[in-house]
């Protein structure tokens, strides 16, 4: 397989910019933070959908046409998949891991892709096909741009001497849109490659429990403590909650309509509090 096969998720985007919220931001100096961890969608870059990997229920099929045909592959002795088939392959896949260690499954949306071609009959696409088309569909289904200040308030806080990380429901083609940020994965990151979590690793998602205990655990072996890192997230579930339960601080990033989550009908976020709230990213400068 090219290690490029994930390359139109950055090749294939045009310039974003956030959407203004009515949230005002609170900021207060932090002591004692040797660790920030980072959500990805929705925090370091816009997304259009504010979501990974999954079918965006506003396609009339054009996006899976399109990608289709730019990878190559014939829907002859089949049907074209749409959007609706993607969405019962992903729910097939979350109903069968669903359990009391796994309350929140990740799919492995290649995999998705691959087991939806099959379903509509079409068999013969390669690997590198079905590859291309999960990463050609993610490019126009949740087109992304990097958040601003993201690069100027990651290449700070690596100068600061604070370590970094990521903790995100992603899949394989996130790694580019980070890596355009920041540099490679352990070549010139500004990240701990080891302090970085990805639900598609692990097939469990925010805000299950797994992948903070990943990250507590690098945390611990680089002598850091849960409160001494700093979890800045546009989800107040997946995010806030998640990362308060694990026992790190917050910071709620409110800077963008298109993704932001306050799950203000959910009960786990009802009397949730949270460190900072942060309306731009450098705003976090002040407060660490």
């Amino acid at each position: 397989m090219s290690s490029t096969w994930y390359d139109p998720v950055v090749q294939h985007r045009s310039e974003l910019f956030p959407l203004a919220t009515d949230v005002e931001p609170i900021l207060k100096s932090l002591r004692g933070i040797k660790a920030v961890i980072f959500d990805v969608y929705g925090t370091l870059v816009i997304s259009g959908s504010g979501d990974v990997g999954s079918a965006n229920s506003h396609d009339s099929g054009r996006h899976i046409d399109a990608a289709m045909d730019a990878v190559g592959i014939p829907g002859a002795g089949g049907r074209r998949p749409t959007v609706d088939d993607l969405h019962r392959r992903i729910n097939a896949s979350n109903m069968l891991r669903k359990s009391e260690s796994c309350p929140q499954p990740e799919v492995d949306i290649v995999d998705v892709w691959r087991q939806t071609l099959i379903d509509c009959g079409i068999h013969s696409a390669t690997t590198e096909q079905i590859n291309r088309l999960a990463a050609r569909y993610e490019a126009a289904a949740n087109p992304t741009w990097p958040m601003p200040g993201a690069a100027e308030l990651l290449e700070k806080l690596r100068h600061s001497g604070l370590t970094l990380g990521i903790v995100s429901n992603a899949q394989g083609f996130t790694l580019p849109l980070v890596e355009d940020l920041d540099g490679r994965f352990g070549v010139d990151s500004v990240f701990d490659l080891n302090l970085c979590v990805f639900s598609c690793r692990y097939r469990h998602g925010k805000p299950g429990p797994r992948l903070f205990e990943v990250l507590c655990g690098g945390l611990q072996r680089v002598g850091i403590s849960p409160r001494e890192a700093i979890y800045v997230g546009n989800d107040r579930l997946n995010d806030v909650w998640a990362a308060t339960r694990a026992g790190l601080r917050t910071a709620w990033f409110a800077g963008d309509r298109r993704s932001l989550r306050p799950r203000a009908d959910d009960s786990r976020v009802a009397n949730l509090d949270h460190d900072i709230v942060l309306t731009q990213l450098t705003q976090l400068l002040d407060c660490i």
